[in-house]
Formats: C-alpha cells, structure tokens, sequence
C-alpha cells in the first residue's frame, strides 16, 4: 500500500479531499489527471505521489495565473486537447485552460462568474451548474458537456456552443461516448442513452434507492449515479453515490451491484468498503475509483483481471473480486 504525498509545507493535507473527475493522462502513461476539489492535480498509477498542476485543493475563488497561483471552484470535468486542459470550473460558471507547458490557467470559454446557459462563440457563451466532458474520438475538434438540464457540443473547429436537443432533462456529472453511437449520461437516478438524432431514452430506470445485488437493467435502482467508463465494449461501470458501483452488461442486460451499504468489510465484491464513489478510470490493467470525503476518501486502484485492491490514498488495504464476467 502507498500513500499520497503530502506537497510540503501543506499539513492540512492530513484531512480527506474529494476526487471529482479522473482520467488517463494521455502524455504520460505513468499519470492520471485528477480534479482534486479546486485543484488539477496529477496522480502517479504506481506510487500514488501527486504533483500540483495548478491551483489549491483547498483554496477556492476565481484567480486567472500561473500553477498554484491560479484559483477555481471547484474542477468538476477534465477535457486533454493536444496542449493544454480544459476543465469545468462548477461555480465560477466557465471553463478555463491550463497550459500543459507553463501550467498558466486562463479563461476558455463562457463569462466567468456570470452563470447563465447560452449558445454562442467561445466568448460569449454562458454555463451554469456544468461538470462532465468528453471528447468525440471520431471528431477531436468535438467536447461534449454535461450541464444542468441540458448537454451541450463545444466545436473547436468553428469556435462555437450549442445545446443539444433532447426530450429528457439532465442532472448529472457523468458522461461518455457509447461505442455502439451516441453518450451515456448519468441523470437523476439511472443512465440516458443520447442519441444524435435527438432522441433520448434511459437505459436503465429512474428509480431511487440502492437497488438490487443482480437483476436485469430494468430493475436496479441508483441514488445518485455520477461518473461512468467502460471497461469492455459491452461492459459499463457506473459509480453510484451510495457507496457502491455498478457493472452494467449490456449484451446480457444485467446489472451487478459492487459495494454493500451496510456493515462494511474485506471480502468477495459484494463487500468491498467504497467511500462515495464519484469519477473513474480504466486503463488495460486497472480501474482507478475517485471517492469523495466520507470515512476517508481517496483514489482506489483494482487490479480487474487478478481480483485484487488497493489505496492510492487511504490508510487501509482491501481485496475484492469482480463479477466473473471481467476475469
């Protein structure tokens, strides 16, 4: 087990912080990229050491500058373009770019500090309540936005902010690329399939609660599903807020829930102890869980083909085991 180093002279690092949004770094293999809470921050695969890429984890406000200088609030959604980061600053009602040489942060799209939810060029344009992206691998020049009650395409080729059409209303932070067409969005209580056309479905229910250990995608219940990834083609992991994930089978159709409520405990997957699980990650080897600040917090790395846990950042050590369609 390893533990995140602490950037000295910062003791209040001691207390947990949350991990909004987690991706690969897509210069360095060795990397994840993390929003932790008003800072971007990188996070070492083996070691779990972090380096402070620009602003405070718990500094907070609206300051455009160089590396730590620089101040959001919070980081809700990551983007990696060929030179810089765009990130969704939550409450500052804008994105903003950190340049991935110099580390200087500077507004890219929306009027910062002006919430509002208008189309329109880059400068213009006006965000409220926005988290997730996620880029278009078909179309580069693509981000595609999650905002409140609605989603959005950011075009970098025209410079340009529309919202998309869709019979259904969004509150989520979660979103990703279906590889069979169209986003998944997670929404409310369950997943949207959006498909480009306009037409939106959910592909799971809408139903709160904590639902069921197995059953069929029409049955479990989420209380408040956030980030999402595949981890196959077929295979979606969706990290609900009770303490728990989800692996969504959609050649089966079948839900399995990982993580009970209640009691907590090593053991088989059902029992695997999660702190409000929020953003994930996948790479060949591993699935990186982003958990939120209650009983600890941290970034989680499981080894989905031997069965095996650990912390990046928390005191203890797990093991668990994933359903056996993943093994």
């Amino acid at each position: 087990m390893t533990t995140l180093s602490s950037p000295s002279p910062s003791p209040s690092y001691n207390r947990s912080l949350n991990f909004y949004t987690l991706e690969l770094s897509k210069s360095h293999p060795e990397l994840l990229v993390a929003a932790l809470e008003n800072a971007l921050v990188t996070v070492h695969k083996v070691t779990g050491a972090i380096e402070i890429l620009a602003g405070e984890p718990e500094g907070y406000g609206y300051v455009e500058g160089v590396g730590r200088a620089a101040r959001f609030w919070p980081i809700r959604g990551i983007s990696q373009l060929e030179y810089k980061y765009i990130l969704s600053d939550y409450y500052n009602s804008c994105l903003r770019s950190v340049d991935y040489t110099s580390n200087e942060t500077q507004t890219f799209a929306g009027r910062c500090r002006s919430p509002g939810s208008t189309d329109g060029s880059l400068v213009s344009a006006r965000f409220i309540r926005h988290a997730g992206m996620t880029r278009d691998p078909g179309n580069p020049d693509v981000i595609y936005l999650v905002e409140y009650h609605k989603l959005k395409k950011i075009d970098l080729a025209i410079e340009t902010v529309r919202t998309l059409p869709s019979s259904i209303h969004f509150h989520g932070t979660g979103i990703t690329m279906n590889p069979a067409g169209g986003l998944l969005v997670t929404s409310w209580h369950g997943v949207v399939q959006y498909n480009f056309n306009g037409s939106a479905q959910w592909l799971t229910n809408s139903r709160w609660g904590r639902g069921c250990n197995q059953c069929n995608i029409s049955l479990p219940a989420f209380y408040y599903p956030e980030g999402l990834r595949f981890i196959t083609p077929e295979v979606l992991l969706v990290a609900d807020g009770a303490d728990r994930l989800k692996l969504i089978d959609l050649t089966s159709e079948i839900v399995t829930t990982i993580g009970p409520w209640y009691p907590y405990g090593d053991g088989p997957f059902q029992d695997i102890t999660l702190s409000m699980p929020h953003s994930i990650a996948v790479d060949n080897s591993y699935i990186y869980i982003g958990e939120r600040a209650y009983r600890g917090g941290g970034v989680r790395k499981l080894a989905y083909y031997t069965g095996t846990s650990s912390f990046l950042h928390r005191f203890n050590k797990m093991q668990c085991y994933l359903p056996k369609m993943l093994q």
